[in-house]
């Protein structure tokens, strides 16, 4: 992973779920309310990576205008499900678009993402969550495999 913001908000969640997991000391419900905030970063991360990664390429790849114009663009779409990363990918190239929807429909990729976005909006809504710190973790890992994925096509 090379896009600096991304690495950077990574690492901090990174932290602080291995923070959490030791600052909990056992106690089952402070570990249920954790779990929703990292819960809630980590769609952060998502709706964030989105305008970077693409974004770092739009202004690689256009002239300062159009590269603001998309960077906007891409800053409005919110709660970004696995088919947003799939259609903005599209967008850019169809084979982008293909190859990235192969990629996130194997090893859990497309569950962990829309598991972040649908347990942030149960979060934000006050309902129920059954998410878990040990969940978000394993979730990071397949969504950073995602990241380096775009970044790779976006080389």
């Amino acid at each position: 992973m090379k896009n600096r913001e991304v690495v950077r908000q990574t690492q901090s969640l990174q932290a602080l779920v291995k923070k959490s997991q030791a600052a909990t000391g056992g106690d089952i419900e402070i570990q249920a309310h954790w779990a929703k905030y990292l819960c809630v970063l980590a769609a952060g991360l998502l709706e964030n990576a989105l305008v970077e990664l693409y974004g770092d390429y739009c202004r690689r790849a256009a002239s300062p205008a159009v590269a603001n114009f998309s960077v906007a663009a891409l800053g409005r779409i919110q709660n970004p499900k696995s088919q947003a990363f799939i259609d903005v990918s599209a967008a850019f190239n169809k084979a982008w678009g293909t190859a990235l929807e192969n990629f996130i429909e194997e090893d859990g990729r497309k569950e962990a993402i829309n598991s972040i976005m649908a347990n942030r909006h149960l979060i934000a809504h006050g309902r129920s969550s059954g998410i878990t710190i040990a969940r978000v973790s394993e979730y990071l890992g397949k969504v950073l495999d995602v990241f380096e994925f775009v970044e790779q096509q976006c080389k």
